[in-house]
């Protein structure tokens, strides 16, 4: 297990909905969701914090056991790594406070699940995302596709 995960911001895109983490690998089409303990780890794994610092954040932020926070945090970092959402980190990990983030909990501590839902690879399949394409090469693959989809029905218009 590496000492601290990134974000995998080249195929996904990840988004922060009242505490939940909200994530779409954008070259598969899966989506994922994590609940506000797996949001709170997710935000630590944004700030480039590593494993260990974010297992001692969420044992004081829940007030539960350290052993437990450990293999909890360990447990979804494998998760994201398997499901490519986030990479193993490289360089050093951030060494800012986490106090601010560490507040205690209004929620109780639920073991953190990543929730993964495939109802939209469908759509992505057939208009996939292409976040790394200015506007322009937006609109000209667009033209293309349009061509491609409606090909001329071969007969002439009159004059």
């Amino acid at each position: 297990m590496p000492k601290f995960l990134k974000p995998n911001t080249a195929e996904v895109a990840a988004k922060d909905v009242d505490g939940e983490a909200i994530l779409i690998n954008l070259t598969n089409g899966m989506y994922y969701s994590m609940d506000l303990v797996g949001g709170f780890i997710w935000s630590l794994i944004e700030g480039g914090y590593d494993l260990a610092a974010i297992a001692d954040a969420v044992a004081k932020r829940y007030g539960i056991e350290k052993a437990v926070a450990d293999k909890d945090v360990e447990t979804l970092a494998q998760q994201l790594l398997d499901e490519n959402l986030a990479l193993p980190g490289e360089g050093e990990a951030s060494s800012g406070p986490i106090e601010a983030k560490g507040a205690p909990a209004p929620e109780a501590y639920a073991t953190p699940q990543l929730n993964k839902f495939d109802d939209m690879v469908d759509l992505f399949a057939l208009d996939p995302p292409l976040p790394e394409l200015s506007k322009q090469d937006r609109k000209r693959i667009g033209s293309v596709r349009y061509a491609a989809e409606n090909p001329p029905s071969g007969k002439e218009h009159p004059k």
